[in-house]
């Protein structure tokens, strides 16, 4: 799955901890038996930026923008902690369930300076 950020100009963020560009994507769930489990939780993985362990690093090196990263919100808009284990946990339905996340750019410093901003994130799910 790939989910399109966009481009956003670098001077639209004036503090760390700072949010841009909410883009909201879905993680569709096929054929759900509720017989064995009722609930699924969603934990995401991936290489944590350096001043913000929250927030997707988007790299480092020439071309790659610097004060920023991506942050996960879920469906009510709260972060969702990087390699943690699932921290909230949605219903399931017989069939299909639909898990709903918003990615948002994140300052991770005082000044952000533009690039190329792409990260890369794992997510597994975990049933009760």
């Amino acid at each position: 799955m790939t989910v399109n950020m966009g481009q956003i100009s670098s001077n639209r963020f004036h503090s760390s901890g700072e949010d841009a560009n909410p883009v909201p994507f879905d993680i569709h769930l096929q054929d759900c038996s509720t017989a064995v489990s009722q609930r699924v939780g969603v934990s995401f993985r991936g290489v944590a930026d350096g001043k913000n362990p929250e927030v997707l690093s988007v790299g480092e090196g020439p071309g790659i923008a610097t004060g920023v990263g991506i942050a996960l919100f879920d469906k009510d808009n709260q972060l969702i902690p990087l390699n943690s284990p699932p921290g909230a946990w949605t219903r399931l339905y017989s069939g299909p369930t639909t898990l709903h996340f918003v990615a948002k750019y994140r300052a991770t410093g005082k000044q952000v300076t533009g690039g190329a901003a792409n990260a890369q994130i794992w997510f597994s799910l975990t049933y009760q």
